[in-house]
């Protein structure tokens, strides 16, 4: 996990039950069934390709929406 996160994580991802999902699909190839087979995967595919998912777009558009990053996620914005 990283040390600064810009929000909390969640109850799956700290007890691990996501990552042993994803190992699942993985382990199965039904990941590589939906890169080809599922609209909003290949619209995905095509926004990676772009850069729509780089770090620094990222941070760019979680910062302009006042979400900044905090140590462990846990001081963010309030509601």
């Amino acid at each position: 996990m990283k040390l600064f996160r810009y929000r909390k994580p969640s109850l799956n991802t700290v007890l691990g039950i996501t990552r042993a999902k994803r190992a699942f699909r993985k382990a199965t190839g039904l990941s590589t069934i939906d890169r080809f087979t599922n609209p909003n995967r290949i619209k995905q595919t095509i926004k990676q390709k772009v850069g729509i998912y780089s770090q620094t777009m990222t941070t760019i558009r979680q910062t302009s929406k006042g979400k900044w990053p905090s140590l462990f996620g846990i001081f963010g914005k309030k509601r």
